[in-house]
């Protein structure tokens, strides 16, 4: 009875209403599905992933077993399609190890991503602060809009994790999916492994970095663990025999020019050497011939400053570059050598004021000269002793210390030649046999860093061996440009030495780059 009351009280609106909201409409069918699926997903990747927070001294990491991993690249395809990457950006890579163990050849293909590191090279290095290490979860993230497109970060990692890209002007690395993650939904690579080869773990922070004392807890032939102390767990019943080496350990890479670095490194350091070559001969800058040979001095620097600026993928955003002077060598160098460019300018200016006659009227400008010209020497040398550590930092065989030291301070020293020459109008004796030794010694230093690394003197060797010879020629050239400025007086030989140095450091320069020794992790047979 209340059912025909109720009924009589609806209208005919109301119960068709009804009637459609009971209606299942395809939409409603496709949220129901979506569900039943998220939920059955959750149940079947549970045990892939953690099923709470790390605590306090935990992080998140991945674990590899490498008794599952066939090498389909299924995590490779998964990661490039859900973060929409570009066409040859990849944040996961397949790699292989061949070597021969008790049963005979033994092969193991290694998929690789983000190790996570406890002490990440690339945010140590970012001079702009670009990376965090989330407090919780010590996932290493890449803050995209505040990168500068440095690429840094990419000679710091020993893994090859960051990726510049070029479209964007930034770097972009695995963030293993941290957004899917604090959700409890399993990465990418993680779901899409069919054969469950990949999970996440909780790892103590204490723990890796013990483990990363050891070479042997890692992978092997791959970047000493030492250095970042990754978190990642490679796992293996069988074991692996441990004389493995990469598949693709005898291919030699010739490693990107970056042409903008080239010029910054070569050029600031021959105008550095100007400075010094002022600061040592005061006496020639009340002349025209010497304030012309500050001035050049003044403009090489310069130009190599605006270098570097070409090789930002965002210069717009290159004023926050002092926000990591604590700990990137690379901050420490913009900063200094900014400081150098504006105490450059302040010489200039009052050399110039002291050419004109203006000594006598203010004095106190003597002593501004004076202070200016031994500061921007000195903030140069200084300048340039980051410069060197932005590559040792790196820890690569090719820039470590004793070569980078001797090749930058050598090309500071031969810029001090050269423009001393020019100041003078010609040269001595002694000064053009001190720019033959400085020219020899540099040499031998330079082919001394080639052979100490199997891969920079295979280059050489072969695909750079042009390069490395038209170095040779240059640099016998600038000898003989040298000598014959004692016979010769007057600023054009003194100019083509000047040229011919210019030529020699930056071809030298392209060589320190292309040969370098580029650390990553295992890869291909076909490279």
């Amino acid at each position: 009875m209340s059912e025909l009351i109720e009924l009589k009280d609806k209208t005919l609106i109301d119960m068709l209403l009804e009637e459609q909201r009971q209606v299942q409409t395809p939409m409603g069918r496709f949220a129901e599905a979506a569900e039943e699926a998220a939920a059955e997903q959750a149940s079947r990747f549970g045990d892939l992933i953690p099923l709470s927070a790390p605590r306090a001294g935990e992080q998140y990491a991945f674990q590899v077993d490498l008794d599952r991993c066939s090498g389909c690249k299924g995590c490779v395809t998964a990661c490039h399609s859900l973060n929409g990457l570009d066409e040859n950006e990849t944040w996961r890579d397949i790699g292989m190890l061949v070597g021969e163990g008790e049963r005979g050849p033994a092969l193991q293909t290694v998929t690789t991503a983000c190790h996570h590191c406890v002490e990440p090279a690339c945010m140590i290095g970012c001079p702009v602060d670009a990376y965090e290490k989330d407090e919780v979860s010590g996932i290493v993230l890449h803050l995209d809009d505040q990168c500068i497109g440095c690429q840094y970060c990419v000679l710091k990692c020993p893994y090859d994790v960051p990726k510049f890209s070029p479209k964007r002007g930034i770097v972009r690395k695995c963030d293993m999916c941290h957004s899917r993650l604090s959700s409890g939904e399993a990465p990418a690579c993680v779901q899409a492994c069919p054969h469950e080869a990949i999970k996440i773990v909780t790892v103590e922070k204490e723990e890796a970095v013990a483990r990363s004392q050891d070479p042997d807890s890692f992978l092997p032939d791959s970047p000493e663990p030492g250095y970042t102390k990754p978190t990642t767990r490679y796992v293996s019943k069988k074991g692996l025999p441990k004389n493995m080496v990469a598949g693709d350990s005898h291919v030699l890479r010739v490693q990107h020019t970056h042409w903008p670095l080239v010029g910054l490194l070569a050029l600031s350091q021959l105008g550095v050497g100007g400075f010094v070559a002022a600061a040592l001969d005061l006496g020639s800058l009340q002349c025209n011939l010497g304030y012309a040979s500050f001035l050049g001095a003044w403009l090489v620097f310069h130009l190599g400053l605006v270098c570097s600026a070409l090789h930002l993928g965002q210069p717009l955003k290159a004023w926050r570059v002092f926000l990591g002077f604590r700990r990137s060598w690379l901050s420490r160098e913009a900063v200094i050598l900014g400081a150098c460019s504006g105490v450059s300018c302040v010489a200039i200016g009052a050399v110039a004021a002291g050419l004109f006659g203006y000594l006598d009227e203010f004095p106190w400008l003597e002593s501004l000269q004076v202070g200016a010209v031994f500061a921007t020497a000195l903030l140069g040398l200084v300048g340039v002793f980051t410069s060197v550590y932005i590559y040792v930092d790196t820890r690569r065989s090719f820039w470590k210390l004793p070569y980078s030291l001797s090749k930058f301070y050598g090309s500071v020293a031969l810029g001090a030649c050269a423009f001393y020459m020019l100041a003078a109008g010609g040269a001595s004796l002694a000064m053009a046999s001190a720019f033959v030794g400085l020219v020899v010694l540099k040499l031998v230093v330079e082919a001394k860093s080639f052979g100490d690394n199997r891969s920079s003197q295979g280059l050489m060797e072969s695909v750079l061996n042009p390069l490395w010879k038209a170095r040779l020629s240059i640099a016998a050239l600038s000898c003989v440009a040298a000598m014959a400025a004692t016979r010769y007086e007057g600023v054009v030989v003194s100019s083509i030495v000047l040229l011919l140095v210019c030529l020699g450091e930056l071809a030298e320069r392209v060589l320190y780059f292309k040969a370098v020794n580029a650390p990553k992790m295992p890869g291909g047979l076909n490279g």
